[in-house]
């Protein structure tokens, strides 16, 4: 009888603490539903073939990144920051990849390439902010950044309008 006890407050014990085991991560993950979202939108770029979707799902990516980039200025996390800025930066030059491999004319299709434009203009000031935030030193990785999302803009700007069209920008 004794031992049938034991056993139970034993089964009762291990059960309580897996609960609060498992409960841990996943309190930490519902506190920031942006990791859930770049999850879920990673998720689906997995399973996209179309490359106008699949800048559509990068772009949303990269607007992710960019406030993690944003919260870990803030928190004065410059590694982590590094780290979001480089996934930005692969983010939107695989959306850039998916549609210039498409083989498609800009100008006569510009769906998927006005898209990443539109939204490469708000993330080049969105990275202007971030770097105002931080020491001469600090900078450089969101310069880099900042230089990539414009020469992919400048590149787009190119194909949608044309070269001679396109307007001429520095920086």
């Amino acid at each position: 009888m004794r031992q049938i006890t034991r056993s139970l407050v034993l089964l009762i014990l291990l059960n309580i603490s897996g609960c609060a085991v498992r409960y841990l991560p996943l309190r930490g993950q519902s506190l920031d539903k942006r990791l859930v979202q770049l999850d879920k939108e990673r998720e689906k770029l997995r399973r996209t073939l179309d490359p106008v979707d699949r800048t559509k799902t990068e772009i949303k990516v990269s607007e992710i990144l960019l406030t993690l980039v944003s919260d870990a200025v803030k928190n004065g996390d410059l590694e982590r920051m590094e780290q979001r800025l480089d996934e930005y930066v692969a983010a939107i030059q695989d959306a850039h990849q998916s549609m210039v491999k498409t083989g498609r004319d800009a100008h006569r299709k510009p769906k998927g390439f006005k898209d990443l434009e539109i939204a490469l203009r708000r993330q080049v000031r969105q990275l202007d902010d971030i770097g105002a935030g931080l020491t001469f030193d600090q900078r450089e990785p969101v310069v880099k950044a900042r230089e990539q999302a414009s020469s992919i803009r400048d590149d787009l700007l190119k194909a949608l309008f044309g070269e001679q069209n396109a307007p001429n920008r520095k920086g």
